[in-house]
């Protein structure tokens, strides 16, 4: 059950094409639900966090690579990216996706698209993998906004 001063209720984005949201990990669970267009998401379980390349825990934009996934120069920065083990879905219209507490995702908009979100509540499965990779899956880092 999610307390209520927890619930952050839904979210309605549109997504333009070619923009992306840069590889993160939320504190909560989430459920995508696509309702027009395409977008393409890479995901990857926590136990990947030392391969993520991610910013401090206590840098601004903690939880999220400090390196873009779209350009394969950039990845010499962090070799470790490339022995990552993530999986790839694009979502179309009516398609539901539903993402565990600190799970990996990049996204990219492959089309105008539009879709919702809900968070529901934290799950503790995945704790111990972001806690061993230097992050503490209770404390949110300073000044970071949303994600996409």
């Amino acid at each position: 059950f999610v307390e209520p001063e927890d619930q952050r209720g839904i979210n309605c984005r549109f997504g333009m094409r070619g923009i992306v949201a840069e590889n993160h990990y939320d504190l909560s669970r989430n459920m995508i639900a696509i309702l027009g267009g395409e977008r393409r998401y890479i995901i990857a379980h926590p136990a990947q966090c030392s391969k993520m390349g991610l910013y401090p825990a206590q840098h601004p934009s903690g939880r999220h690579s400090s390196f873009d996934w779209s350009n394969p120069s950039d990845w010499d920065v962090h070799p470790e990216f490339r022995t990552a083990e993530v999986n790839e879905v694009v979502l179309h219209a009516s398609d539901v996706l539903y993402l565990p507490t600190s799970w990996f995702h990049y996204i990219s908009n492959l089309s105008l698209n539009y879709q919702c979100n809900i968070r529901s509540g934290i799950g503790h499965e995945n704790a111990d993998a972001i806690r061993d990779c230097g992050f503490n899956p209770k404390d949110k880092p300073k000044d970071v906004s949303e994600e996409q």
